[in-house]
């Protein structure tokens, strides 16, 4: 979590970064035992849950959900794009 803060704060247009650093972390939690399966990863805007563009600046929400063996987790990270380092 602190990791996908921090990316969002570096600079706005970070909204790509962030989604690429959490597909590398599922991406290696889906090769571990038992694997988690991804049932979706997105980064909204919190106002109406639309996909933000890659140069968002301000709030969104990164929400994801996956199985691992027969448990379904849901879980999201208020963030903020190009807030004040």
């Amino acid at each position: 979590a602190a990791d996908a803060h921090a990316v969002a704060a570096a600079a706005p247009g970070g909204a790509d970064a962030v989604r690429a650093a959490a597909r590398a972390v599922l991406d290696d939690a889906a090769k571990a035992h038992p694997p988690l399966r991804l049932d979706y990863l997105a980064l909204v805007d919190p106002d109406d849950f639309t996909e933000v563009p890659d140069d968002h600046t301000g709030e969104a929400i990164l929400a994801v959900a996956a199985h691992v063996g027969t448990t379904r987790l849901i879980d999201n990270l208020p963030l903020t794009f190009g807030a004040p380092a």
